[in-house]
């Protein structure tokens, strides 16, 4: 028996085994009658038969019927059934278990309905993991991490936290910002450019419209290493060939561009270096990694296609499946230090918190940072994300420690306090997201 790990996107489906990647179907479902084509099949009709094709099923999974008058007993949930069940058939041997790796964008009740149609189908889902935690988990990466996934009709930044354990905080997406909208901008670039070199254009007949939109992954891979790419296009024996410059695509998605860039640079605050995890898709954007990779404070890492569904698998074998399945947003950083705790050098221990200009002792007498008031030695502060008891304070044996209690999180320079953690003079303790700052000093 072996657990196969399934990211689901809408942009299509991966399956990995044992850390490869063993079946892959875009989100792609063409509808004729009772019949249901999902994957490279559906994917290369949608320019021949555009008005039978669907494929926003997965962004939008429900029971409710297709809208097309024709397709009333179809639904997007009979859609996503019968692409899961095709994949599960060519990934899947008997007895093996299914980790499903889905994006934070997905809503409880499309999760309960992915869980029911895996029922269905007899396939055992033995855990639910969020993708970008699952993919950005294995890596060598900085306590915050930034997860950019350009998908179909939107990219999803996940916010994620965290030195041993990277938990997510936050998901925004981008409206619009999809690889769709984008790949129809660099079909035009290049039906210009045969234009102008050829005066054939593509766009005019169905045949060489898909023939385009196919070829669009290998030109932009090979945009990844080279400044320009020979596009060419064949109809009815005579081939057409136009040269395109990286620049031409770049500027045609400028203003996507400069919307994941916003999207990035508003997911961490300028005083907490990141890592940004680009995902494969959105690796694939030509020269957005090196637009990404320039801005302040952050450093890039590029995952593997099967990031996500690899990690999903490694963590529900080793845990062992769950009955019902709950969505594990938190998982161990493969890099963390032994014993799961990684302790902080501190050269000189703090002795007091500075707070709006007034310093209190910490002593071996525990002193509580939270919202309101309380027993004990306490500083109440307000701001958004801070908790009742958010942390504590105090001296053991002759160390300067901070305990989280909190939901949102107690981060000292940037990094997130998994449990407990020890304070040095000219340490930065953040409370809650945004939160309040109050700064560490030694005095005498």
């Amino acid at each position: 028996m072996a657990t196969i790990g399934i990211e689901i996107v809408d942009a299509g489906l991966i399956a990995a085994r044992d850390g490869a990647r063993v079946a892959a179907s875009p989100g792609v479902a063409l509808v004729e009658g009772t019949v249901i084509t999902t994957g490279e099949a559906a994917a290369a009709a949608t320019r021949l038969k555009p008005a039978l094709v669907n494929d926003r099923y997965w962004s939008d999974l429900s029971a409710s019927s297709l809208a097309r008058a024709e397709d009333s007993d179809v639904s997007h949930a009979d859609l996503a059934r019968a692409q899961l069940a095709a994949l599960w058939g060519a990934a899947a041997q008997p007895a093996d278990e299914a980790a499903l790796a889905v994006p934070g964008t997905m809503r409880p009740r499309e999760l309960g309905l992915l869980l029911g149609i895996a029922r269905h189908l007899g396939i055992p889902v033995a855990g639910l993991v969020d993708s970008a935690v699952a993919a950005a988990a294995g890596i060598p990466a900085r306590a915050t991490v930034l997860h950019l996934d350009v998908q179909l009709y939107q990219a999803v930044l996940t916010e994620m936290q965290g030195a041993t354990v990277l938990r997510r905080r936050r998901v925004q997406a981008a409206q619009r910002a999809g690889m769709k909208a984008m790949y129809s901008a660099w079909a035009q670039v290049v039906a210009e450019a045969l234009v102008r070199r050829t005066r054939f254009d593509p766009l005019h007949l169905a045949a060489t419209e898909q023939q385009l939109h196919q070829r669009l992954p290998e030109w932009l891979a090979a945009l990844a290493t080279r400044e320009a790419f020979d596009a060419t296009i064949e109809t009815d024996g005579s081939s057409f060939t136009a040269t395109v410059r990286r620049e031409q695509f770049t500027l045609a998605a400028e203003a996507w561009y400069a919307q994941l860039a916003e999207l990035v640079r508003g997911g961490h605050r300028a005083d907490e270096p990141a890592t940004v995890a680009l995902s494969a898709r959105a690796a694939l954007l030509p020269a957005l990694a090196e637009r990404l990779g320039s801005l302040p404070g952050l450093e890039l890492v590029v995952l593997p296609d099967t990031a996500a569904a690899t990690a999903a698998a490694a963590h529900v074998a080793a845990l062992g499946p769950a009955e019902p399945p709950a969505l594990v947003t938190a998982l161990p950083r493969a890099n963390a230090a032994a014993g799961g705790e990684r302790r902080r050098h501190v050269d000189i221990a703090a002795t007091h918190l500075i707070l709006e200009g007034r310093a209190y002792a910490i002593s071996e007498e525990p002193l509580v940072v939270g919202a309101g008031e309380g027993e004990g030695r306490r500083i109440a502060v307000e701001g958004a994300g801070i908790s009742r008891s958010h942390c504590t304070l105090l001296r053991d044996r002759g160390r300067a420690l901070v305990r989280d209690h909190s939901r949102y999180g107690s981060f000292v320079n940037g990094e997130r306090v998994e449990r407990e953690t020890e304070l040095g003079a000219g340490d930065r303790l953040r409370d809650g997201t945004p939160g309040v700052v109050l700064e560490l000093v030694t005095v005498g």
